[in-house]
């Protein structure tokens, strides 16, 4: 008897305890104090394995009879209610019936067709189908394990209640009451382990047929994914004769309607399979389809509003000037991505469909760059989808797949040789050249094909100008569908209130998003290309090979996988990290009302706790063990207490700084003679930006441990000092009014407090004053200081109040002759000056 594999799941009583499971020491240690302190009798200790092994041979204590009668009365009427319970056995069967009634159809279809005359696309069409079958069979065996492992616990412990009970009625001193409870539940545990026997026997026979099933499906993928790899390995080697020697054997050639109705078969077959599984999605993807087209035409009207109001481009107008075709290009990408593992036939009808709404959409410029081949790439798709479907004729598949090819590329060259032609001084830029160098690249693969149909390598030919088409319908299709999704942002974006939103967020999101999208597209593209030339599969079997090789370094194992891996997440941590700091930094955390310093503080904690959590998450995905980490963290301990002590004591002050805030970016601060701007406060040092330019780095410690001067902790307002003299013969209450009124004209003096002028001194020969004064918020005091300085300059001399200059007394020891007649002339010239005053 074959069993399925199991797991163990017990009865839900004894789950909910098993989930308990990391607070057993913690209950035991609580039980032991109670047990010591009395709090707790000895009878009601929790029963050990060992205690239920001695129960089931020499039966339950007298005592406990009552007790433990009602809680297994209470148990086995909760496992007769999961016997009872046929809907879920039911369900299992029915489901099963119907998977195996598919896997039938489907092994017969794959049995009963040569797979070797398929062509690659029903051949990947029939590894899907086979992969749906394995999904879906998947789930139900899952189901069915849960339901047969709760009923093989169930009947499991009934078998052990009941042996419990029948060695309790066997106690030879037990009383008439006691015998006749246990006698009791004795029946009762046989009557629901007979009730539990049916269904446990279907669930295990459901699980022998799911088991044979899961059997013939693996043999079915295996069988088809080795002639898909088959055919892969046909790419490099002649499959068929030369083409003249083809078309000489006419006794090859085959009907047309058997190849033609076994792909169909294949496709209608896995189309139905596909949409069956799917069903609760199909309704939704209706609705969705109902609701998007008036909204188009809604965002066609707004987006009309908006570029007559000037906060539209006109290029997101004629993104969405064509609603129709919009909502049918919208339609057909929720088509495509719904079926990405579903038929390629409807996939290829699909985007055959969608060209139309693609033409419509398409802008006249790229229209006129790309020509006809814009128009005509339709009709060879379409052409080449019909062709694909000939490929159980030979000769009829290869003549037609030769005039495909052969028309092709005379479209192309013809294009380009006319483009040539007619070049230009205006139609040299990047896209001309551009679309110039693709074209000149499909030529030369459209040629190659044409030379390895004539040569006998159809296979390779085939696929070359299937590539070819559907590589050039995906850029124009994505390209176009880009262009959509940017318009429909741009009008949902626009607006007063969404504008406030996006402008908000420009700065730091919009162009990060712009490059994901961007990277998305072209990735998505490189994929589909790599998978329709064939190269997928073995570049990536290729690639999982040498990432997945190991190398060992001693006792250290790794794997350029595990390397790469680390690379990724690492840098993924740093660039997340970052935006997140960015984004809280300049968008979210300063249009909030936040203290001082909490919003430097909140971005700058952010990032590290981001960065930190992402570098575990990297070690976790390279492969290491994160609680393994103990012993690095331990070896870093013992490094922090020998070399690491300074870098350390840097990084608490740092967050001493990031949670006291004494100082924040953009304060002017003094810090050991040093006087300047916080330009950045990180976890081991501080940037500090002098009045000279120069940046200092300065580590955290030093500004928790030294004294700091904050000019800005408060406010920005700083007093200003400006000390004068005048002579005595100045009355000094008209001085200090003068002076009082001069400081109150200054820009940027504030009234509150306010200015202050007083006398400090009287010298030799001159009265000393002091005027004081407070700058207002954010005025420049420098500035303030300068023009207060010249004013008071300027208002001493229009009131003709003098400055006494400094005095010096001069000591002639000895004066030439020469120099004592000049010094006598020059004196009794003053002194005749001075009489007539």
């Amino acid at each position: 008897m074959t069993a399925m594999p199991s797991q163990p799941v017990g009865h839900p009583d004894r789950r909910q305890a098993a989930a308990f499971c990391p607070m057993r020491g913690l209950g035991a240690i609580l039980l032991g104090l109670l047990l010591t302190l009395g709090f707790l009798p000895v009878d009601a200790q929790p029963a050990s394995p060992a205690d239920a092994a001695t129960e089931r041979d020499a039966g339950i204590a007298p005592a406990d009879i009552p007790s433990r009668a009602d809680a297994d009365e209470k148990f086995i009427q909760s496992a007769q209610r999961r016997a009872q319970a046929h809907d879920r056995v039911l369900r299992i069967e029915q489901a099963l019936s119907r998977q195996a009634a598919a896997i039938d159809r489907l092994t017969e279809v794959t049995e009963g067709s040569d797979l070797s005359a398929l062509s690659v696309q029903r051949l990947e069409s029939l590894e899907r189908h086979w992969l749906l079958q394995e999904r879906t069979l998947a789930q139900t065996r899952a189901e069915l394990m849960r339901a047969t492992n709760t009923a093989s616990e169930d009947a499991a412990e009934l078998d052990t209640r009941r042996a419990a009970w029948q060695a309790t009625s066997a106690q030879a001193d037990l009383s008439s009451a006691l015998r006749q409870r246990s006698e009791e539940m004795v029946a009762l545990t046989e009557r629901a382990r007979s009730l539990l026997a049916e269904p446990l026997s279907r669930l295990i026979d459901l699980g022998r047929r799911s088991s044979a099933l899961s059997a013939q499906v693996q043999a079915g993928v295996a069988e088809v994914a080795r002639q898909v790899a088959e055919e892969d390995r046909r790419l490099a080697t002649m499959d068929s004769p030369p083409f003249w020697q083809a078309v000489r054997d006419v006794d090859q050639r085959e009907p047309v309607a058997a190849g033609l109705w076994r792909s169909l078969a294949i496709e209608t077959a896995f189309a139905r399979d596909h949409d069956a599984a799917r069903a609760r999605l199909l309704p939704a993807l209706g609705a969705a389809a109902a609701v998007l087209l008036p909204l188009m035409f809604w965002l066609r009207r707004r987006a009309r509003a908006l570029v007559a109001a000037e906060q539209l481009s006109d290029n997101a107008l004629q993104a969405l000037s064509r609603p129709w075709a919009a909502w049918l290009l919208l339609v057909a990408a929720g088509a495509i991505v719904y079926g990405l593992q579903g038929p390629n036939l409807r996939q290829q009808l699909v985007m055959l469909l969608a060209w139309i709404p693609l033409l419509a959409l398409l802008q006249r410029r790229l229209l006129s760059l790309v020509g006809p081949w814009a128009y005509l790439s339709a009709i060879f798709y379409f052409l080449n989808v019909v062709v694909s479907l000939l490929v159980g004729s030979p000769l009829l598949y290869r003549m037609l797949l030769l005039g495909i090819n052969l028309l092709m590329l005379l479209t192309l060259a013809w294009h380009l040789l006319h483009a040539l032609r007619g070049t230009g001084a205006g139609e040299k830029g990047f896209p001309v050249r551009s679309w110039k160098l693709v074209a000149w690249l499909a030529c030369g693969v459209l040629a190659v094909a044409a030379i390895a149909n004539l040569l006998g390598n159809v296979s390779l030919s085939a696929m070359l100008v299937s590539a070819t088409l559907a590589s050039s319908y995906v850029a124009l299709a994505l390209y176009a569908g880009s262009k959509v999704a940017l318009a429909l942002l741009q009008v949902l974006l626009a607006g007063p209130t969404a504008a406030r939103l996006s402008a908000r967020y420009a700065a730091s999101l919009l162009p990060a998003a712009v490059n994901v999208g961007r990277a998305v597209v072209v990735g998505a593209w490189l994929l589909f290309t790599l998978q329709s030339f064939r190269i997928y599969r073995p570049v990536a079997s290729f690639v999982m090979t040498v990432l997945t090789h190991e190398f060992k370094l001693g006792e250290l194992s790794l794997s350029l996988g595990s390397l790469a891996t680390f690379a990724l997440a690492t840098w993924a941590a740093f660039w997340l990290s970052k935006t997140i700091r960015q984004v809280l930094a300049e968008d979210i955390l300063p249009s909030l009302s936040l203290p001082r310093g909490v919003g430097n503080s909140v971005s700058s904690l952010s990032y590290y706790v981001i960065l930190f959590l992402g570098l575990l998450a990297a070690l976790a995905a390279a492969g290491f063990q994160v609680g393994q980490l103990t012993l690095i963290f331990g070896a870093l301990g013992v490094g922090i207490g020998f070399g690491l002590q300074d870098v350390v004591r840097n990084f608490v002050a740092g967050l001493i700084l990031m949670f006291e805030r004494p100082i924040q970016r953009g304060d002017t601060v003094e810090v050991a003679t040093m006087v300047g701007v916080v330009r950045e406060i990180g976890l081991r040092a501080t940037t500090i930006t002098t009045f000279d330019g120069a940046d200092v780095v300065v580590p955290n410690g030093m500004l928790i441990a030294d004294k700091l001067v904050n000019w800005t902790l408060t406010g920005t307002r700083r007093r200003i000092n400006v000390d004068l003299s005048t002579t005595f013969s100045a009355d000094p209450r008209r001085t200090v009014e003068l002076l009082d009124s001069i400081a109150r004209s200054v820009d940027g003096v504030s009234f509150s407090p306010p200015p202050n002028v007083i006398v400090t001194g009287l010298t030799a020969g001159a009265l000393d004053f002091s005027v004081r004064v407070w700058t207002t918020e954010r005025a420049d005091w420098v500035m303030v200081r300068s023009e207060l300085a010249m004013k008071i300059r300027d208002g001493l001399a229009e009131a003709g109040i003098e400055v006494p200059l400094p005095q010096r007394d001069l000591h002639l020891r000895s004066v030439a002759g020469d120099a004592a007649s000049g010094l006598r002339r020059a004196m009794d010239s003053v002194t005749s000056k001075t009489e007539d005053r």
